[in-house]
């Protein structure tokens, strides 16, 4: 694809989310600052602290983008330049916000230098925050070959960041998208990681309710003391496991994880 064609592409994939995040008024508002007026929408009152938002179109040089290819060391691909400044917006993880008055601030919370080094190039969080997702470099310029990776920023911790190599890095990368594109609209059409997650963990809540009688975390927790009691639990969820294709692991993992879920 050309650039000019990448930026058609983002622009469309932007204005198609914010309308589908519009849906529910309350994802697309923020306790938006003076210096972000520009970005307030037309009908928002200004004496309000919280203030939908809307998509402004991005007025971002070529000096600035050369500057912040200095800054990181890397040429941008040009499907992450044209997501980087085609339209300023406010959306959250896994996007990453671009606002008026903070430019790129998405990718620069996910930085990560050692994984720059190593052939990945981060651009945003997952949705809760603990993985980083990257652009693997290593097939540039044939950037649809590119994949989307994550890796668990508490990994990092484990490397030595003057001394790791690729190799290290490489079996804690996961890949999660074929390209940037693909990643796009898989979040669009809610296929990307993230949404099937919460689908998945939404039907794991649904089963503890209605068949196995829990009405909360606690009343999980003192089963799962039990062995009886929770082999009971994990059969009763046999059919979900078989849905989703998740190992004995994963599904125990997805029973602890929903300590975490506000949808009891």
């Amino acid at each position: 694809m050309t650039y000019a064609e990448y930026q058609e592409y983002m622009r469309d994939f932007f204005e198609q989310y914010y309308q589908k995040l519009s849906q529910e008024e309350i994802r697309v508002t923020l306790p938006l600052e003076e210096e972000e007026k520009e970005m307030w929408s037309d009908d928002a009152n200004p004496n309000d602290e919280w203030k939908k938002w809307k998509l402004v179109p991005a007025v971002i040089s070529d000096e600035e983008i050369k500057e912040l290819e200095k800054e990181i060391g890397v040429e941008l691909p040009l499907c992450l330049k044209a997501f980087l400044t085609v339209t300023h917006h406010c959306f959250d993880n896994p996007i990453g916000r671009n606002s008026v008055a903070e430019h790129f601030e998405g990718m620069w919370e996910a930085w990560n230098p050692v994984l720059v080094r190593c052939g990945y190039l981060p651009f945003a969080w997952d949705e809760e925050g603990y993985f980083i997702r990257c652009i693997r470099l290593e097939k540039m310029p044939e950037e649809e070959k590119c994949g989307i990776y994550q890796i668990d920023h508490e990994v990092l911790f484990d490397f030595d960041e003057n001394t790791v190599t690729p190799e290290e890095i490489d079996p804690c990368m996961e890949l999660i998208s074929e390209n940037l594109l693909t990643y796009l609209d898989e979040i669009l059409h809610d296929r990307d990681c993230d949404s099937l997650r919460k689908a998945l963990k939404k039907a794991v809540i649904r089963v503890l309710k209605e068949e196995c009688g829990l009405q909360n975390y606690d009343e999980l927790s003192d089963k799962m003391d039990n062995d009886e009691e929770f082999n009971k639990i994990i059969t009763a969820l046999k059919p979900i496991q078989k849905q989703y294709s998740l190992s004995d692991d994963d599904l125990e993992e997805m029973v602890w994880a929903t300590e975490y879920s506000t949808n009891w």
